[in-house]
């Protein structure tokens, strides 16, 4: 596949911008999660780093090919493979961790910077993952189109934590164990069907 050299560079570009907002947001959503006791945040800032490390993988892999002038399939490969991996473990961790807390009837307390962050984070991944999943598509890289589907389940936890936020203030003191739960369920079922597809 002939690959344009700014298409190259676009993909390597959406990588390193991905590692710094994951990076950073993830971090703020697990120290705000903690202290909120907001399951679904951590599994929000969980994530993110497996997100951030898939992105660390694909800006290698695109490096690699700038100074290569083409891709390595093994890199490709292993890049495809964190991102699956990651997806899948951290789902089935959120999955496990909202359960426990649904099951012991555990609540999370509101907090308006998670909430604030959570608002932000929902547009910032979604513009990320239609990046990721467009240049993916224009350098043919299934490495790149799952991370921008990892993208996309960020955003989808962000908007559900926003839900469970509002939930909360209408008496629903179980939405962000529920929201956890459902969103790790996705993460898994989208790790399963990305690895098939692949």
């Amino acid at each position: 596949m002939e690959r344009a050299p700014h298409d190259v560079r676009a993909a390597w570009l959406v990588s390193i911008v991905s590692v710094a907002w994951t990076v950073a947001a993830s971090t703020a959503a697990i120290v705000l999660g903690a202290s909120a006791h907001s399951a679904v945040l951590v599994a929000f800032g969980a994530i993110g780093f497996v997100d951030a490390l898939g992105s660390v993988a694909l800006s290698y892999h695109f490096h690699h090919a700038r100074r290569h002038d083409g891709f390595a399939e093994h890199l490709e490969v292993l890049a495809h493979r964190v991102v699956v991996t990651g997806l899948f473990a951290v789902g089935l961790g959120a999955v496990v961790l909202g359960a426990v807390r649904l099951a012991a009837g555990a609540e999370a307390d509101d907090s308006f910077a998670g909430t604030a962050l959570a608002a932000v984070s929902l547009v910032a991944l979604a513009v990320l993952s239609a990046r990721k999943q467009a240049i993916g598509g224009r350098v043919g890289s299934p490495a790149l189109r799952a991370d921008g589907r990892l993208s996309a389940i960020g955003a989808a936890q962000a908007a559900v934590a926003l839900f469970g936020t509002v939930a909360r203030g209408f008496g629903w003191r179980s939405a962000d164990a529920i929201a956890a739960t459902v969103v790790g369920l996705v993460a898994m079922v989208t790790a399963f069907v990305t690895r098939r597809q692949a």
